[in-house]
C-alpha cells in the first residue's frame, strides 16, 4: 500500500529533474552561442580594423642600424620556448599579414635600432607596434624612441613611446612633426621586457593619415 505514494514520489522527481537536466542544456547551448557570436563578432572587428587602416605606408624598405646585431642562430618562441634557426631578415617587420610565433627580426641586447626607407618622402602621423604576445615575451621592445630623417639628412625626434605588455598585441602611437615629410624613420629600442640577451621586433606599420 505504501509503493504507491513512492512511485508516484520517485515519478515526480525524475520529471523535476529531467526539466532541470533540459533548462541546464538550453542555457548551455545559449552560452555557447554567445561565445560563439561574440568570437565571430571580434573576428569580424579585427578584419574591419585592418581593412580600414587606410594610410599605411607601402613599398618601404628595412635595415638594422648602426650598432645593431641580428641574433641569429638560438632565440625563443615568444621568449620562453627555446629554437634554432637564422635571423630572419629586417624587412620581416613591414609585412602586412599577421605575425606567428617566431616570424620576426630579433637583434642583441635591449638596445637597438632598424632603419625604415620609405618610398618617398612622406609625412608620417603615427606608427604601431606589434607583438605576438606582449604579455608572457620578454623581448617584447619597451622604451623606444622614433626619429624621422630629411632628404638633407636632418634628424629630428618624432616620438618617444613606452610598449606595454598589458595591452592590445597591436599598439598605435602618434608623432610629432606630422607636416614634415621623411626619408627615413629610424626604430630606436632603448629596452625590452626583460630579456637581456635579445629583442624581437615583429611589425611596425607607419601611416601617412589616422582613419
Amino acid at each position: 500500500m505504501d509503493s504507491t505514494p513512492v512511485n508516484e514520489e520517485c515519478c515526480h522527481r525524475m520529471k523535476h529533474l529531467a526539466l532541470a537536466l533540459n533548462r541546464a542544456e538550453q542555457a548551455l547551448r545559449a552560452l555557447r552561442h554567445r561565445k560563439t557570436t561574440l568570437s565571430l563578432k571580434n573576428m569580424h572587428m579585427e578584419f574591419v580594423q585592418e581593412q580600414t587602416e587606410s594610410g599605411h605606408v607601402e613599398g618601404a624598405l628595412a635595415v638594422a642600424g648602426k650598432n645593431t646585431t641580428e641574433w641569429g642562430g638560438n632565440i625563443a618562441m615568444w621568449g620562453i620556448l627555446p629554437m634554432w634557426r637564422a635571423a630572419p631578415p629586417p624587412d620581416t617587420v613591414l609585412k602586412l599579414q599577421r605575425p606567428t610565433p617566431s616570424d620576426c627580426w630579433p637583434f642583441r641586447g635591449s638596445y637597438g635600432e632598424i632603419i625604415i626607407e620609405m618610398p618617398e618622402s612622406l609625412p608620417i602621423v603615427k606608427l604601431s607596434v606589434e607583438h605576438i604576445r606582449p604579455d608572457t615575451a620578454l623581448s617584447a621592445p619597451k622604451h623606444f624612441i622614433v626619429f624621422g630623417i630629411l632628404g638633407d639628412g636632418t634628424w629630428m625626434k618624432a616620438a618617444f613611446g613606452i610598449y606595454e605588455y598589458n595591452k592590445p598585441a597591436k599598439q598605435y602611437f602618434n608623432l610629432n612633426n606630422r607636416n614634415v615629410p621623411f626619408q627615413q624613420i629610424v626604430f630606436r629600442v632603448l629596452s625590452n621586457q626583460g630579456n637581456m640577451k635579445y629583442t624581437c621586433i615583429y611589425r611596425i606599420r607607419l601611416y601617412t593619415s589616422s582613419y
